[in-house]
């Protein structure tokens, strides 16, 4: 039926030989006594499977012509299979990519500075602040998130409410310099500060004009009570 001269007896068949199971398909293609029209058939319709290809190439009857096209289509290896990464190959942020959100929390609070660092920067709002209650954070991190522009506002203002933090001037004046500070923290650091500093936050034009002018109407208080 495969050469019938009609197309719906052609389909038929086609049809009849795509519902017969593929495994039992390379046993069959294994007989020479196939006909030569059904082997020349699935040799053009093997594709990628090699067990078919294997059978029809152990099949003494099939066509040389389609014998030295099977034997070249064996000769290309499928693509190799890429295995799963182990943990232990993967970088500590690539492993934190992985993580659920429990997961980054428990790291958040426990881990190195790396973690910390990696962890701060999280979408989370539950895993970055979890960062802040890690005991092995040090002022030298803490300056450096008050500093840093880039740093979220949510965790900028836990920083300013934080008492022991912010007795560290550095930290204090870090955060007073930083545009992302919500301006209700930044504004009652300004009466602690020097006065060079509080020149310095008065002509900063990064600075909300809001600390800017109350920068310096403490500059002028402090003028007339010389």
């Amino acid at each position: 039926m495969l050469n019938a001269p009609d197309t719906r007896s052609r389909d038929i068949a086609a049809r009849a030989l795509k519902d017969i199971d593929p495994g039992r398909v390379a046993v069959l293609l294994k007989d020479p006594a196939l006909s030569a029209t059904a082997l020349v058939y699935f040799a053009r319709h093997a594709g990628e499977r090699l067990d078919w290809i294997e059978s029809l190439l152990q099949n003494t009857s099939l066509p040389d012509e389609d014998r030295a096209v099977l034997t070249a289509a064996r000769v290309v290896a499928p693509p190799p299979e890429i295995p799963e990464e182990d943990d232990q190959d993967l970088s500590l942020g690539q492993r934190i990519g992985r993580m659920k959100v429990g997961e980054k929390i428990k790291l958040a609070m426990k881990g190195d500075k790396e973690a910390r660092t990696l962890l701060v920067r999280d979408t989370n709002r539950e895993v970055y602040m979890a960062v802040l209650a890690n005991p092995g954070m040090k002022e030298s991190e803490v300056e450096m998130l008050a500093k840093n522009t880039g740093t979220n506002a949510e965790i900028l203002r836990a920083i300013g409410r934080n008492r022991e933090w912010v007795s560290n001037r550095n930290v204090m004046f870090s955060l007073v310099m930083n545009a992302k500070t919500p301006l209700e923290i930044t504004v009652r650091f300004l009466p602690r500060l020097m006065k060079k500093d509080l020149e310095f936050v008065s002509k900063s034009r990064a600075l909300p004009m809001a600390l800017r002018t109350n920068a310096r109407r403490i500059l002028n208080a402090k003028a007339k009570g010389r």
